[in-house]
């Protein structure tokens, strides 16, 4: 009779441990993958740019920019739909007419920091600190009108047109006037 309960009780006790794991696995399998995965890198398609405000101070323009996640519809879009990881060194540089490069590509001001994340429609603050034309002599500045900011996220990346309406003159030689920007998340 011993050992029947011996082995009854290792039956049991080999029950009792592979319905553990079960519930253990069902458990783990229940948190959706996404939750266990960092958020994606953001890129050009997850964003529209706008200019939102413009000041100026010693011979500086300060125009900050509206970067918005813009989301998406269709199940091509899905990706839009989810929060992205949005890195602070960006490659930012003006334009003209022909979406041309003009000047140096804009420096980061200051230490870029940890990315940081932005779910659908939410709003990152790109700031952009470009020295006036007029500040330099204007046969080693080259002044040329530019039409707005050209943002790109990733090597490769066609970027986003940040337009600014033409009123922007900039150093064509970039050597002088080097702009500098800063991102953020909105209301930071």
């Amino acid at each position: 009779m011993t050992k029947k309960t011996t082995t009854g009780t290792r039956l049991r006790g080999r029950a009792i441990t592979a319905l553990v794991a079960a519930a253990s696995a069902v458990a783990v399998t229940a948190v959706p993958a996404a939750a266990q995965e960092a958020p994606r890198v953001c890129v050009s398609d997850d964003f529209k740019i706008i200019e939102n405000d413009r000041r100026a101070a010693a011979g500086t323009a300060y125009v900050e920019f509206a970067m918005m996640r813009i989301g998406g519809e269709g199940e091509a879009d899905a990706p839009r739909r989810e929060p992205c990881s949005l890195y602070r060194e960006l490659d930012v540089y003006w334009v003209d007419q022909q979406d041309r490069r003009v000047g140096a590509w804009a420096v980061y001001d200051g230490e870029p920091g940890e990315p940081f994340v932005l779910g659908p429609e939410e709003t990152a603050v790109l700031t952009v600190a470009q020295p006036g034309a007029a500040n330099y002599d204007p046969q080693v500045c080259e002044p040329t009108r530019v039409r707005g900011l050209q943002v790109g996220f990733d090597l490769g990346d066609g970027g986003v047109h940040a337009p600014t309406g033409g009123r922007d003159t900039v150093c064509a030689n970039p050597e002088v006037g080097v702009p500098r920007y800063r991102v953020e998340p909105h209301g930071y």
